[in-house]
């Protein structure tokens, strides 16, 4: 089994990005609202704010064996598992992976050692690739 990190590119994390600009936002807004001082709720706030950017920037691992995915998720202990014999409308580029499970779209960025890693095993278990120029 080998392994590689991807970054999710789901409509859930662009959406928690732009929520996280606003919230961001909205802590500035009350420091200079404040005369610039520092209270408890400022400083909780900066700490969420520091927290959610944390788990919006770290990487995930992902996990490929044989004929199967498996892409790890937050606060789970179990893992998203993809079986290659069932995924369609496959995109890879330099720096994304697309694709679709049961209905499903899934969209990571995938870049470096990582990418080629999905590329050969996909190759492997010919599946029909639909490259992107970026």
């Amino acid at each position: 089994m080998q392994s590689g990190y991807c970054q999710p590119l789901s409509s859930f994390y662009k959406l928690v990005w732009i929520w996280w600009v606003i919230f961001l936002s909205f802590q500035q807004v009350f420091y200079y609202e404040n005369n610039l001082k520092w209270n408890f709720f400022l400083v909780m706030m900066l700490i969420a704010a520091i927290l959610i950017f944390y788990f919006l920037i770290r990487q995930r691992r992902f996990f490929a064996s044989q004929h199967h995915l498996y892409f790890t998720r937050d606060f789970r202990f179990a893992m998203v598992n993809i079986d290659l014999a069932y995924i369609s409308a496959v995109r890879i580029s330099s720096s994304r992976f697309e694709f679709m499970y049961a209905g499903k779209p899934y969209s990571y960025l995938v870049i470096g050692p990582s990418n080629q890693l999905l590329r050969q095993l996909l190759k492997e278990n010919s599946v029909e690739i639909i490259s992107l120029k970026s």
